[in-house]
C-alpha cells in the first residue's frame, strides 16, 4: 500500500507541535505491537532482504551471558535481573509525581502507530539525542527510520542506534572533554544531569574499561532507562516538574544546561 504525501504531518505544523515541547512529557511510537499486521502500510526498498516485523533481526539482546561472567560484571548482571523482573511486573512506564504516584495501577501503554506520531517521535529523538543539533537530510539514517517504521526496531533501539552514530560521535564526544561527553550522554539518553561526582568517576571508570559503545548499552538497559521510557518512549528532559526522587540541584542543572531553543549543546559545550 502506497502513502500519499498528505499522510504526513507538514513541516510547520511539525513544528508548532514541538516549540512547546517542554509542556508534553514524552512522544512515543510503537509499531512493533503490530508489526506483520495485514493492516498497516509500510515502504520497502526494491533491494530489501527483510520482511516488516522481524524484531529479533535487528533488536539489541542483553548484553550478559551469566555463563561467562566475572566478578568485575556483577553489578551489570544485577542490573539486567532488575530490568527484567521491572519488565515482567508491568509497571506504568513514566516519570511519576506526588500528584499521581498515588493513582498509577499496572497497565499495559499502547504508543500510537500513525505516519503522524512516526514523524513527530523521529524529530523529537532527533532533537533530544542530538542536542537540538539538527542534522542535514544526507546525514539522516534512513535505512534506520525505514526499520523504526516498519515495526522491526522499537525507539529505544532507534535511540540506541542514534547515540552509537558517527554523527553523534564527532559532535559530542569527539569535540568535547571527557566529562562533558558524559554529562551529555546521561542528559541525551536518561533525561538527567549526572547526580553528583562519584557517578561522574564510575562511569568514566566504565568507559574507560569497556568502551563508548558499552557505556551507551549501559545506559540504555539500565533499570532506570525502563522505568522512565521502557520500548516506546523517546527520551526527555525529566526535571522540569520536580518527579518523585528528584533533586533541586538536578532542576537547577537541567535548567542551566537548556540555555535556549535556538541552541544547540554542540554550540554550548563546544
Amino acid at each position: 500500500m502506497k502513502t500519499s504525501k498528505a499522510d504526513f504531518i507538514s513541516r510547520h505544523s511539525l513544528e508548532v507541535k514541538l516549540s512547546d515541547i517542554s509542556k508534553r512529557e514524552s512522544f512515543s511510537y510503537g509499531k512493533t505491537r503490530v508489526s506483520g499486521s495485514k493492516q498497516t502500510t509500510y515502504i520497502m526498498h526494491s533491494r530489501s532482504v527483510y520482511m516488516p516485523g522481524q524484531e529479533k533481526l535487528f533488536t539489541s539482546n542483553y548484553p550478559a551471558n551469566p555463563n561467562q561472567v566475572i566478578d568485575k560484571e556483577m553489578i551489570q548482571l544485577r542490573n539486567i535481573y532488575k530490568r527484567k523482573n521491572y519488565i515482567n511486573s508491568k509497571q506504568p512506564i513514566g516519570s511519576k509525581t506526588i500528584h499521581r504516584s498515588q493513582d498509577a495501577f499496572t497497565y499495559k501503554r499502547f504508543a500510537p502507530i500513525s505516519d503522524e506520531a512516526l514523524e513527530i517521535a523521529v524529530v523529537a529523538a532527533y532533537k533530544q539525542i542530538f542536542g537540538n543539533l539538527n542534522p542535514m537530510e544526507s546525514e539522516r539514517p534512513k535505512e534506520l527510520e525505514r526499520r523504526l517504521r516498519n515495526g522491526d526496531i522499537p525507539i529505544r533501539e532507534f535511540i540506541r542506534s542514534l547515540a552509537k552514530s558517527e554523527f553523534y560521535s564527532r559532535h559530542f564526544i569527539e569535540r568535547v572533554s571527557q566529562i562533558r561527553s558524559v554529562e551529555l550522554r546521561f542528559m541525551h539518553l536518561l533525561g538527567r544531569p549526572l547526580k553528583d561526582e562519584s557517578e561522574l568517576i564510575n562511569n568514566i571508570n566504565f568507559i574507560r574499561e569497556k568502551g563508548f559503545e558499552s557505556h551507551i548499552d549501559s545506559l540504555m538497559n539500565s533499570l532506570e532507562y525502563e522505568e522512565h521510557f521502557g520500548e516506546d518512549i523517546v527520551p526527555f528532559q525529566r526535571h522540569w516538574n520536580s518527579p518523585c526522587g528528584s533533586t533541586t540541584s538536578s532542576f537547577i542543572k537541567t535548567a542551566l544546561f537548556r540555555k535556549g531553543f535556538a541552541s544547540s549543546d554542540n554550540v554550548i559545550y563546544k
